[in-house]
């Protein structure tokens, strides 16, 4: 083999290093986009943990790890112990406990902003697939994944997002012919031991063969070969007994049909509620509907039946509650998407179009026989490259260094923990040194369970409405809300302490409640117990 040719006189070694077109040219400015719209939303996912329902999904793992086994009654209040529990979560909480003892907080928030982030990759792929253009795509995504904001946290639920999002791209592969329809059944196997949103994958499944079967009736010349979507369509229908090979067996299935259909639920639960459009997250997801209304307007998106489909079903699950809007903004990326591309050929269309009206006017050629001139190829340059890649380790830095950092810090987040949740309050029922039955605040029943189980008390309720049922539910409406006879509910249910945020109203009633007395307060929250019940 002849040695290399050297390098020409004048030319230094670093000079010819940065002349090889291996790495540095393919860092394009399109590269830094994309690298920065996906740290910009794990910056942005990166959020405090403060979401109340953390606390218990921790408490179960660690209970599986203490006992060895996964509990079927409720073991964590005194008002429903012993009802039915389907711990549907319960392969994600032994993860997050894993987690948890592995690195903490900081892991925890890290590992699912890193699952949001993953999930827009889903969805940047999606609309890409879809014939958006690269920077528009960027654009799309950013919105899209705000619009689904509500749901950040460390939580088993964003697994639904990231799952329905590789099962999108799994479908669309799949009729392409680079997938197998076996891979479905294992694949929402796994999905409904980690989380009882599996349902959903199931009906994204039915609905993309309903719609598929469309095309072929219609003999759309797109339409997938007959065999192929059969063959779908049974791993489908194969994924669902497979499914109920879990813990819980049907009752995990059952599960989650009930919350879908749950009036108490809905009523009541934030995250269950509509979207509210005066938010952030809701005008955007608002934007996304109106983009797709303005770009079927132009008559100029053809679709498949099977993106027509899924986009409007999941539309509806959307306007019903906010929770599933990241999985509309998932499985609607293909409509919205070419929505927007068909919006943008219109716009581009406009000048030309008044260009060449002008040029005819005028006798000469239009803008496409014009000589091009003054244009600079910037593509392929390594110096370029450089600059690009500095501008995105510097942009990226300071994305994660301003946002993401300060929420990862453990003193960050154990300051932010003290100023929502009843951590000193806490911290004074246990040191009563013996088991405290405590009617408490909704949104710290999770925090207490992990604080306070298994050796040093129990809740009234906490996140998970299905084991309490709609009586223990109602009763704690009562009380929350002062209503007419909530001093009945308090007596029959018997608490030993009564925990509520500091500015509730019931505080200031039970100040002058000769059976109450004030045990321990902060600005968060306050404790009440009963008259002789301390030792």
């Amino acid at each position: 083999m002849p040695p290399p040719e050297p390098a020409p006189e004048g030319r230094s070694e670093s000079a010819a290093w940065f002349g090889r077109p291996a790495i540095l040219t393919q860092i394009t400015s399109g590269v830094v986009l994309r690298g920065l719209l996906f740290v910009a939303i794990f910056s942005l996912a990166a959020v405090p943990p403060l979401d109340p329902d953390l606390w218990w999904h921790l408490a179960n793992g660690r209970l599986i790890i203490a006992t060895g086994s996964i509990p079927h009654v409720d073991v964590y209040s005194f008002s429903a112990a012993g009802q039915p529990w389907v711990m549907h979560e319960w392969l994600a909480d032994l993860g997050m406990y894993g987690l948890f003892r592995l690195g903490g907080l900081p892991l925890l928030v890290g590992v699912f902003a890193a699952v949001v982030t993953a999930s827009a990759g889903c969805l940047f792929w999606l609309l890409r697939r879809s014939g958006v253009q690269p920077a528009a795509a960027v654009v799309l995504t950013l919105i899209g994944a705000l619009a689904g904001s509500t749901a950040w946290g460390a939580r088993p639920q964003l697994l639904n997002v990231l799952f329905a999002g590789v099962l999108m791209i799994g479908l669309l592969r799949y009729r392409d012919g680079q997938l197998r329809s076996w891979m479905l059944p294992p694949y929402i196997w796994v999905w409904a031991n980690l989380h009882s949103g599996f349902v959903v994958g199931v009906i994204i499944g039915g609905l993309f063969v309903a719609g598929e079967a469309i095309d072929i009736w219609r003999a759309s010349p797109q339409a997938m070969p007959r065999p192929r979507l059969l063959s779908l369509a049974v791993a489908i229908a194969a994924s669902i007994p497979l499914s109920v090979i879990n813990p819980f067996g049907i009752a995990t299935l059952l599960f989650a049909v009930g919350t879908l259909t749950s009036p108490l639920i809905q009523n009541n639960i934030q995250e269950w509620a509509s979207p509210d459009f005066h938010s952030l997250a809701g005008l955007l997801f608002e934007g996304l509907v109106f983009l797709m209304l303005a770009g079927l307007a132009t008559r100029r998106v053809a679709l498949r039946s099977s993106e027509w489909v899924l986009a409007f079903a999941l539309l509806y699950l959307a306007f019903s509650s906010q929770r599933h809007v990241p999985l509309f903004v998932l499985c609607a990326a293909p409509l919205y998407g070419r929505c927007a591309q068909a919006l943008l050929a219109l716009v581009a269309s406009l000048p030309n179009a008044s260009n060449a009206r002008i040029a005819r006017k005028r006798g000469s050629p239009g803008p496409a026989g014009a000589p091009r001139r003054g244009r600079v190829k910037l593509g392929g340059n390594p110096l370029l490259g450089l600059v690009n890649l500095v501008v995105l380790l510097v942009v990226g830095a300071g994305m994660v260094g301003d946002r993401a950092m300060p929420n990862l810090q453990p003193a960050t987040e154990a300051a932010a923990i003290s100023g929502a949740l009843p951590v000193h309050v806490s911290d004074a029922l246990a040191s009563l040194g013996r088991p405290v039955r405590v009617f408490n605040y909704y949104d710290y029943g999770g925090y207490l369970v992990w604080r306070l189980f298994p050796s040093g008390g129990r809740v009234y309720i906490d996140g998970r409405v299905e084991v309490y049922g709609t009586r223990i539910f109602a009763n704690y409406l009562q009380v929350n809300y002062v209503g007419d006879g909530w001093r009945s509910v308090i007596a029959q249910a018997r608490p030993d302490a009564i925990l509520l945020p500091t500015g509730h109203p019931l505080v200031r009633l039970l100040q002058q409640d000769a059976e109450w007395q004030q045990f321990s307060r902060d600005p968060v929250s306050t404790v009440f117990i009963r008259v002789g019940f301390a030792p």
